[in-house]
């Protein structure tokens, strides 16, 4: 095989420094990124020996145009960097550190007098305590609306101390799930120790917070405050039982984390068993299509465990990763405390890496279900609509406006069984095109054809719809070549109702599977442009008239409000200029539009 003659004067001159490397593409695209200890022997083993280089390593070789490198002091360097730039390019072939998707967390503020539990996906730390991350908002939702009901916690809208004693308590005081705050007989110290509770809690620790409150209970009980001991008796049973219904998985109570995973095909899923005081606390699985790396194990830990807070103690993993000393010292310096990695070969370690496997195992065996069911639905669509083969890409059109203003497009993307929202996009129609819904369809199929080569919008699509009839088909037909092409109208109650060409309509009323789908495509298209037609109304009625006035922008306008918040009043044009720091000619353009309005 040759390669591209940039390449093979690179590689002669290459360092044999620590550092990082950049493979691009013809079009000067990153495709991946690596980190090596030897620069030149690193990336020098991806052009030599070639027929012994596994397929993927293989496709990622033979689209390689060019790279770059950089050079770093350390090992330990290199890794960091390589993480940041595997974030910031999101390369295609180091598939495994694409998933970059938010966890969810239970966020208690501490800056309120009365704070509640809230689930929160960024990761804002200021002024608050977060625990987690939990797999699924469900998963977070749930923990709430448990500790919630166990500890009394306010749920409600009111703002405290403000609200104290308005309006009567709602349901959840009356069956005994609120401490009754709405009441004003509850103190800031009474709700703070009600919330150490809650937090003991959510860090799992139920041996010492039952213990804490057993010893509370008998103090009430002595002080023959038996309506407060009954109250905390029925507490600690409920966090009994709660913790009865938890796995036990040993007795040294080590914070750990279990890794394994399954491949299947083009698959890999990962499962993750997260143990916290002896406990199993939750169990997550992450499926990724195969990426360039055989061994997933550091390039997933690299992925998963971006933030330190999420780091146990123990990490049980099926085999070595790769830089294993490397890998360790890097988490746990981000973790601010050992992280250990260990390969049990024998007893529990064992069995919890199998439970993972067969998570995992599960997991994928739900998705070849999916998969299967979103094949036979791609083959009855190509049946019904002609087509030569399946269809893997499908984009939907709509436009929605409010009146003759805020005219906008929007298109959804269908790709292999789901809605790829990350392709999804807008379309701000023209002026001139406002008062004709054709016109406007056609400029926005113009736009988003004349990017067919282009990858950010994904390529070609198999089928174009339409959120119209067939007048919005013969719009646009000449726009679309070879694409199949077909409108979807809806019956007199708004629902929809058949898919129309110019071959004539095709009534899918009959066929609940065809419905179904094209009536969710419908659902969505009309979901997505509506959104953004009524936030982009929204911001055009906020939006200032003084922002129309030639010279002035954002910077000045928030000048101006803060030296007029009330108007000019009498004041000159001169004045206005010295007092907003304004130009002589923008002053007077505001001056004027005050003396006309």
């Amino acid at each position: 095989m040759e390669f591209p003659k940039k390449v093979t004067d690179k590689l002669a001159v290459l360092t044999a420094r620590p550092g990082v490397y950049l493979m691009k593409n013809k079009e000067g695209k990153i495709i991946y990124v690596g980190k090596a200890k030897n620069l030149k022997n690193r990336v020098t083993s991806y052009f030599t020996g070639v027929k012994s280089h596994t397929a993927k390593v293989m496709a990622m070789v033979e689209k390689v145009a060019d790279f770059d490198y950089i050079c770093v002091n350390s090992e330990m360097e290199a890794l960091i960097l390589e993480n940041v730039l595997i974030k910031e390019h999101n390369p295609k072939y180091n598939i495994l550190l694409k998933d970059d998707k938010t966890y969810p967390y239970v966020s208690i503020d501490l800056r309120e007098d009365y704070p509640r539990l809230k689930v929160l996906r960024q990761e804002n730390r200021e002024g608050k305590r977060l625990f987690g991350p939990f797999p699924q908002m469900g998963a977070a939702a749930e923990i709430v609306r448990t500790a919630n009901d166990l500890f009394g916690l306010a749920t409600c809208n009111r703002q405290f101390p403000r609200d104290f004693r308005k309006g009567r308590p709602c349901l959840r005081y009356h069956i005994g799930c609120c401490m009754g705050v709405c009441t004003g007989k509850v103190s800031k110290e009474q709700y703070r120790e009600r919330l150490e509770e809650v937090m003991d809690f959510l860090k799992g620790d139920y041996k010492a917070l039952t213990h804490q409150l057993t010893q509370r209970m008998e103090q009430a009980a002595e002080a023959l405050q038996f309506e407060k001991a009954a109250s905390l008796r029925d507490r600690i049973r409920k966090i009994e039982k709660l913790g009865q219904n938890q796995i036990i998985t040993g007795k040294d109570y080590i914070d750990q984390d279990v890794l394994d995973a399954v491949r299947m095909g083009e698959f890999l899923a990962v499962g993750v068993i997260m143990i916290r005081g002896g406990r199993m606390l939750m169990q997550d699985t992450v499926v990724f299509r195969d990426g360039l790396e055989e061994n997933w194990v550091g390039p997933f830990i690299q992925s998963y465990y971006r933030r330190g807070q999420q780091l146990p103690k123990e990490l049980l993993l099926p085999e070595p990763p790769e830089d294993e000393e490397l890998l360790a010292q890097y988490l746990s310096d981000l973790r601010g405390g050992p992280v250990h990695l260990r390969y049990p070969q024998r007893g529990k370690g064992t069995e919890l890496l199998a439970l993972c496997r067969k998570n995992a195992s599960e997991k994928l065996a739900e998705r070849e279900a999916a998969g299967d069911k979103t094949r036979k639905t791609a083959i009855l669509i190509a049946q019904t609509l002609g087509l030569a083969e399946p269809p893997k890409r499908i984009e939907m059109y709509d436009i929605s406006n409010f009146g003759s203003e805020s005219m906008v497009g929007g298109m959804i993307v269908w790709e292999e069984g789901r809605f790829k929202r990350s392709a999804y996009r807008k379309f701000e129609i023209r002026d001139q095109y406002m008062q004709d819904d054709y016109a406007a369809t056609r400029q926005m199929l113009e736009r988003r054809l004349s990017h067919l080569e282009d990858p950010e919008f994904g390529g070609k699509p198999d089928v174009i719809l339409m959120d119209g009839g067939l007048q919005h088909v013969h719009a646009v037909a000449d726009l679309c070549g070879d694409i199949a092409l077909f409108g979807l109208v809806k019956d007199r109650r708004h629902r929809t109702r058949g898919l129309v060409s110019a071959k004539g309509e095709l009534d899918l009323r009959s066929d609940p599977t065809l419905y179904a789908f094209f009536a969710s495509l419908q659902e969505e298209v009309h979901r997505f442009a509506i959104t953004y037609m009524k936030k982009k109304h929204t911001k055009k009625m906020t939006r200032s008239p003084l922002l129309d006035l030639p010279g002035m922008g954002e910077a000045r306008l928030k000048k101006f409000k803060k030296a007029y918040p009330k108007g000019i009043g009498t004041d000159t044009a001169q004045q206005i200029r010295e007092k907003a720091g304004l130009p002589l000619a923008v002053a007077e353009a505001v001056f004027d539009y005050y003396k006309e309005n």
